[in-house]
């Protein structure tokens, strides 16, 4: 191919690999955004890790673990809504690269506590919380900037692709960390989760967001929106959309539900399975590999009717086999349960997320996510009552429990909502793209 042909091909050249579900990575810009934030999500999940057993150790308590990982949503019941209107606003570079700036600074300090040997669980707390409100306003913005990099058609593989990097995350993360917990230190575990923010920042100073148009509202007038002005139009949009309401109610159902076993697993692995911390980080791990099969799984859809009834079918399955997972008391058998439950989580997730994407148009769609994402902010609640649960009664019947109420309400939102069930048959319109953003796309 010469140049000219290969410059107005957008200058994609995709090989037989990158025209299946992997498709997305054929945009340059894309792939750089990918690994940018693969980065970040990686330090996340090994400081998940090394902040759940620090707690154990100082308080013996389920609950104050299960609390620990629920203080760091908090910040997410209200500070979406201000990412989502200043990154609707142009404003996602700078949001990015300031939490990671963050992010690294309260790791530090973190690791110099614990080598110190003056850390105390209230400094535990303080990390988590911290760590939400750097989560709290990057998520919106870094979640918006997908569909911007790749063309319509894809959206559903860059969405889903995007999805990887916390399966990837849960791969790359948990196992290092367990493993250096348990041979050089916890010290260490917060400094090599800091350490991995040096490269994300330095990528993230270079990248170029590209600019959509519609990105920056305006009002009847010729102005610009007001900051509340921006978020109160954006939950207005959000409740003229049945489809968007019944997606919004599935997403906090399996938050709810499903996500908080994930704060006890500390306690299964020490006390059910009778297993130490390189195990938690081997089954966490397996949760990952899990995720990232579901997320190719949903990157091989191409469209809402095939986006939808995966996301129907592993909604449901997800609670069954979390209830198989809490009843398992053997290491090997939990091991492939683990990756039976990564798969279903990430597979209605994402599908889940790139059904809001597909049917949400530009100039609102980082406002949706931060919805999304403080709904997200709710699951402490779930977290909370599993922590309470587990403390009573036990981990085992907590996450049964649990499990249960995620089958019912799920079920109970597809029939209340048949706007679900027209997206198995009919995909959404899709709006033409502008000339200009094609441009930017094929560079």
């Amino acid at each position: 191919m010469g140049s000219q042909d290969y410059q107005e091909s957008g200058g994609l050249r995709r090989s037989r690999l990158l025209q299946g579900p992997l498709r997305a990575l054929a945009y340059p810009r894309y792939a750089a955004f990918w690994s940018i934030s693969l980065l970040s999500i990686m330090s996340f999940f090994m400081v998940m890790i090394a902040r759940g057993w620090l707690v154990l150790e100082l308080t013996d308590s389920p609950f104050q673990v299960a609390a620990v990982q629920a203080a760091q949503l908090v910040p997410m019941l209200v500070l979406p809504l201000i990412s989502g209107a200043l990154a609707d606003r142009g404003g996602r570079k700078l949001l990015l690269f300031t939490t990671d700036v963050f992010n690294l600074i309260t790791l530090l300090a973190m690791a110099a506590l614990v080598f110190l040997e003056f850390i105390q669980v209230w400094h535990v707390f303080a990390l988590a919380i911290a760590n939400g409100v750097a989560f709290s306003f990057a998520m919106p913005a870094r979640t918006s900037v997908v569909p911007d990099l790749v063309r319509r058609s894809d959206v559903a593989s860059g969405v889903a692709l995007f999805s990887t990097i916390f399966s990837l995350g849960q791969i790359a993360g948990p196992t290092p960390a367990g493993f250096i917990i348990e041979f050089f230190g916890m010290e260490h575990t917060f400094l090599v989760a800091a350490l991995l923010l040096v490269p994300a920042l330095i990528g993230m100073a270079l990248f170029e967001i590209p600019t959509v148009a519609g990105r920056q509202r305006l009002t009847a007038d010729g102005g610009r929106e007001s900051m509340v002005q921006s978020i109160l139009n954006g939950i207005r949009y959000v409740r003229g959309q049945p489809i968007i309401i019944a997606l919004l109610l599935l997403g906090l159902i399996v938050m709810t539900f499903v996500m908080p076993f994930q704060a006890v697993m500390p306690v299964l692995v020490r006390d059910v399975l009778n297993r130490g911390p390189d195990d938690l980080g081997v089954l966490m791990t397996a949760i990952g590999v899990g995720a990232l099969m579901g997320s190719l799984i949903a990157a091989t859809a191409r469209g809402m009717p095939q986006l939808t009834k995966l996301m129907m079918v592993a909604g449901l399955l997800v609670g069954i086999i979390l209830t198989l997972f809490a009843l398992s008391n053997y290491y090997l058998l939990a091991l492939a349960l683990a990756l039976g439950l990564g798969l279903c989580t990430q597979s209605f997730m994402t599908s889940n997320m790139t059904i809001i994407q597909l049917a949400t148009p530009d100039y609102v769609r980082a406002r949706v996510i931060s919805i999304r994402f403080i709904l997200v902010g709710l699951g402490p609640a779930g977290i909370l009552a599993m922590g309470i649960a587990a403390e009573t009664f036990g981990a085992v019947p907590s996450i049964i429990a649990m499990s249960s109420l995620n089958v019912f309400f799920v079920a109970l939102v597809l029939v209340l909502f048949p706007s679900i069930r027209r997206a198995r048959r009919e995909p959404p319109a899709e709006p033409a793209e502008t000339a200009g953003q094609e441009a930017q796309l094929s560079g």
